[in-house]
């Protein structure tokens, strides 16, 4: 089934209100394969018939809450890129390490999907911590927050579980045999790592003041699907749950340059990051 150009900004603009995703012209088919299933399930008869369902039907929630599962990208791997979790070991967990004062190092990973950055996040978090005297003292210093939009993405997120695809994209024979049993045909995360981990819903549209403090968040491949004017608001939201000289990972290709100025740049690995001035 085709999509209009008049449904199709009728469904971007009401996408790019609730979750801030920008859709230009040339992702119109995107929306007819993602929303396919849902028009045969409403029964509708066009995309028409489904943005009415969606502002006037007594299940518009439900229903919306499924256009944005549909339209939300969940590609994500583990240790993605590399750089950022070799960040964390070579530079930021030995500055904090040595910080006997700060009681609590809260970590932020925003738009986390299924769970892989977090988790990647708590396997670099113990790897560190076994280089440490007191690797046990530092480790229970670690909280380590996921969020994402997609309440299927935080649920799958929650219970650890991944097939063998989502095994092997970006996991190494070892961590996988250190840090994960086999359930049945699936793979569980070990509750040592689970435990340095929890995970709630969040849109960042709406990013609560009493979110954090964080020392360190992970927005990374998120701000690509902003608008320009969006990307400046998100990143004004998030210094202010970000501690000053708090550290921020955007993914390959995305800068706070143009956005912000309250940070600076860092460079390690290949790969950028940014510390809250």
């Amino acid at each position: 089934m085709k999509i209009s150009q008049n449904e199709f900004d009728l469904f971007r603009r009401l996408i790019q209100e609730k979750c801030g995703i920008a859709l230009d012209n040339s992702k119109a088919y995107l929306i007819e394969n993602r929303l396919a299933r849902l028009i045969a399930e409403t029964q509708c008869k066009n995309f028409g018939e489904l943005y009415f369902m969606l502002k006037n039907s007594a299940r518009a929630k439900k229903l919306l809450n499924q256009v944005i599962e549909a339209v939300t990208t969940k590609e994500t791997l583990w240790f993605r890129d590399q750089y950022p979790f070799k960040a964390l070991t070579n530079i930021i967990f030995p500055e904090y390490s040595k910080q006997s004062d700060i009681s609590e190092i809260n970590i932020w990973s925003a738009g986390c999907s299924t769970g892989q950055e977090p988790y990647s996040i708590a396997v670099t978090t113990q790897e560190f911590a076994r280089t440490l005297l007191d690797g046990q003292k530092f480790q229970k210093r670690i909280s380590i927050l996921g969020t994402d939009i997609s309440e299927r993405a935080v649920e799958h997120a929650l219970i650890g579980e991944y097939d063998e695809i989502a095994i092997q994209r970006g996991l190494s024979p070892k961590r996988l045999k250190d840090y994960f049993y086999q359930n049945e045909k699936k793979w569980q995360i070990n509750d040592s790592i689970k435990r340095l981990t929890h995970f709630h819903c969040q849109n960042l549209l709406d990013i609560p003041s009493q979110l954090g403090p964080f020392d360190i968040v992970f927005l990374r491949n998120v701000m690509i699907y902003f608008s320009e004017e969006l990307k400046i608001k998100i990143l004004k939201r998030v210094t202010t749950v970000l501690k000053k000289e708090g550290y921020l990972f955007l993914g390959t290709g995305e800068t706070v340059q143009g956005y912000s100025d309250r940070f600076a740049f860092i460079k390690h690995e290949g790969g950028i990051f940014f510390k809250l001035l």
